[in-house]
């Protein structure tokens, strides 16, 4: 699947998101979509970053995930708080998706 396509579904996944309540201020697409390497059966590495994450907000982490199976089963959401994403130095995926990673235009 061409990775334009692939952005359309996060786009999509993220507004259903943001109608939810759970507002998106940044998303990354990482992994073997985003080098260009994704197979049929790949999954859609994608990073949330959100204030919904700060607080280990269970209820939002589980919207995240349920969302998945209305947009695309593939999707494989990983959830950061807007606070670790702007302060966290050591998380090495973290580092990974800040410099590799393609950030969806929301």
């Amino acid at each position: 699947m061409a990775k334009s396509e692939i952005i359309k579904i996060l786009k999509k996944y993220c507004t259903l998101l943001n109608l939810s309540g759970i507002p998106v201020e940044k998303a990354f697409l990482y992994g073997s979509h985003a080098r260009g390497e994704a197979g049929p059966d790949s999954d859609i590495d994608v990073m949330l970053v959100s204030e919904s994450f700060d607080n280990s907000d269970e209820e939002a982490n589980i919207k995240a995930w349920s969302f998945t199976r209305k947009v695309d089963t593939r999707i494989e959401p990983y959830t950061v708080g807007l606070h670790q994403f702007l302060n966290d130095e050591v998380s090495p995926l973290l580092q990974i998706v800040k410099q590799d990673g393609i950030e969806v235009e929301l």
